[in-house]
């Protein structure tokens, strides 16, 4: 939504200096209008101006009349930006005294973009409908009348290559998969690669022991025959 919000000065100077305030807040140069008298300018031609610039319909004809005593008139059409723009200006125009211009609509909301979608054709014709002279056809798709499918069966494929095969067998004509069981060495056998240096058990199945001792967990002093305690 835009807000319109519109006032009339005593002149042009004073709306030219409102401008330049509102034009400093963030509002765009394109969404702030000053109407003023100009030379050899009839009322209708500002009342067209004052129109084209969204000024309500109940207040042109005032605005007119005062304009046409010297009085100028500004107009903002505040959008989101700055966020909360319409807030902003009403707050920057009461620094000004206004010119009372009677009881008209000076601050009202007008919808955002054209009422109907614009067209570069007035009676919208379709381009790729097939209209022959023919009385008895009822029109249909260009494809049709150039007796093209519009749908083809769709086929899952799994390979880009025609025939179903593998870009890599071209060059490895090898399986890319083995259903061979796996192991746990990559030796024959088997073996582990230790066992060719170390032909140890790598585990050991024994009870493991607290002592390092032979006997069980016995002091070093009563292996060599001391008293623990004198």
């Amino acid at each position: 939504m835009t807000t319109v919000i519109t006032r009339l000065f005593k002149d042009e100077k004073t709306a030219r200096d409102a401008a330049g305030r509102i034009a400093f807040l963030g509002v765009p140069d394109r969404a702030v209008s000053v109407v003023a008298h100009k030379n050899k300018a009839t009322p209708d031609e500002v009342s067209a101006r004052l129109s084209a610039a969204q000024v309500h319909p109940s207040a042109v004809e005032a605005y007119s009349q005062h304009i046409a005593k010297g009085c100028a008139a500004i107009i903002v059409r505040a959008t989101y930006k700055p966020l909360t723009a319409a807030t902003k200006v009403r707050a920057v125009l009461t620094k000004w005294d206004a010119v009372d211009a009677g009881d008209v609509v000076d601050d009202y909301f007008v919808p955002d973009g054209p009422e109907k979608a614009s067209s570069i054709l007035a009676d919208h014709p379709l381009f790729l409908t097939v209209r022959p002279s023919r009385t008895d056809y009822e029109g249909g798709p260009v494809t049709a009348g150039m007796g093209f499918a519009l749908l083809r069966p769709h086929k899952a494929k799994r390979s880009a290559i025609r025939g179903g095969g593998f870009k890599s067998r071209m060059f490895w004509p090898m399986p890319l998969l083995s259903t061979k069981t796996r192991k746990k060495s990559v030796m024959s056998g088997g073996r582990f690669m230790s066992k060719s240096f170390w032909p140890a058990a790598l585990l050991s199945t024994k009870k493991r022991s607290n002592s390092v001792i032979r006997g069980g967990d016995l002091p070093l002093s009563r292996a060599l025959g001391w008293p623990p305690v004198s």
